[in-house]
């Protein structure tokens, strides 16, 4: 194992420590002050630099990170609201985004409500989706040591449920992994359906970052093969370019069109000044549309990769569209994603990745 550009044994370290969680560790808590009060946490530290907290109470997402403490994500400044104030009705969503370097969209409605019901079962429909709000249960933390070799993973695992009586129901497993000394988060989710007929799939990752590895000399890095401009304001020859904070500015979202690929795509925006950045990469065989969200609005700075089964233009659009995925009664369906902090400031070698 890598620790701090030296090369150790599982021994030495042994010598060396009296209790491995010096280096790394998952830690359980939870936050008691404000909105946030009751929301259950995991804090973790990678031995690599990147630390992030787990929303274990809002589907296990990923709240705040930093590296070396430099902050990686954007913090919308509603905190880690509990979920009982979550309001499902219209743009009701936007109280309670933390932002964070990963907020969930889904499962079975990702995107914007239009129409605000679902004329063939009359749900009415909200923004994005409910299993960002929806608190996790079976929590589990893993710790192993390779047998051949001297790498160390964690893993924290959890089950998380989004149904209604006489109407869909999914359950969504979802594991976060590192290796200790890499700094690389890796995502795994598995969503099944439980109910006994079809349901709509819409899996939508929204992934935030905000200042300073977003700046106005910030570069985006895209693995498409057409960029488009999915709303009227948007600038396609603007995707790549970030501005100073602007009041009143009024969002920008593209449309990356992605390339066919058996091996993961990456998405990445670095800082060159600060030599250091974030990269996607994910599996676009089940993951095959990649949204970007840019807004350089005043104190809404942030720039959105998001990597998804779908478009964020909800359930109804994308079931006229016949874009909408259905998973079949006892289907699942499996995505990752993997978050790794990059550039000459990361203390690790991409080949290690």
């Amino acid at each position: 194992m890598k620790l701090w550009g030296q090369d150790y044994t599982h021994h030495q370290l042994e010598a060396l420590t009296g209790d491995f969680r010096q280096i790394a560790d998952i830690r359980l808590g939870t936050l008691e002050d404000g909105l946030e009060r009751g929301t259950r946490t995991a804090s973790v530290r990678t031995g690599s630099g990147l630390d992030f907290v787990v929303l274990l109470d809002r589907a296990m997402d990923i709240g705040t990170a930093t590296f070396h403490g430099v902050p990686l994500a954007w913090q919308s400044g509603s905190g880690a609201v509990h979920p009982s104030y979550y309001e499902p009705e219209g743009l009701g969503w936007r109280r309670t985004f933390h932002g964070g370097l990963l907020a969930l969209c889904g499962l079975t409605h990702a995107g914007h409500a239009v129409p605000s019901e679902d004329p063939e079962n009359g749900e009415p429909l909200g923004l994005h989706g409910r299993i960002g709000h929806i608190p996790a249960y079976d929590i589990q933390i893993h710790r192993q040591w390779s047998r051949d070799s001297d790498e160390w993973t964690m893993r924290l695992s959890g089950t998380v449920d989004e149904l209604v009586i006489f109407g869909y129901r999914l359950q969504l497993t979802r594991e976060l992994e590192f290796t200790v000394g890499k700094a690389e988060i890796r995502i795994h989710d598995e969503v099944r359906n439980l109910g006994g007929f079809p349901s709509p799939l819409m899996v939508f990752y929204h992934c935030n970052l905000g200042w300073p590895i977003i700046s106005p000399e910030s570069l985006v890095t895209s693995p498409a093969t057409e960029v488009l401009a999915a709303t009227p304001v948007s600038q396609v020859a603007d995707w790549q370019k970030m501005q100073e904070p602007t009041p009143g500015y009024k969002e920008q979202v593209f449309t990356h069109v992605l390339p066919r690929s058996e091996t993961p795509l990456v998405a990445a925006v670095s800082n060159p000044r600060l030599q250091l950045g974030v990269e996607f990469a994910f599996d676009s065989r089940t993951l095959n549309y990649m949204t970007q969200w840019k807004q350089m609005g005043f104190r809404d700075y942030v720039m959105g990769i998001e990597p998804a089964n779908c478009l964020p233009e909800g359930r109804v659009r994308a079931r006229a569209a016949g874009r909408l995925r259905m998973l079949a009664p006892d289907e699942a369906e499996k995505f990752s994603l993997a978050i790794r902090v990059i550039g000459k400031n990361a203390l690790f070698q991409s080949e290690n990745l």
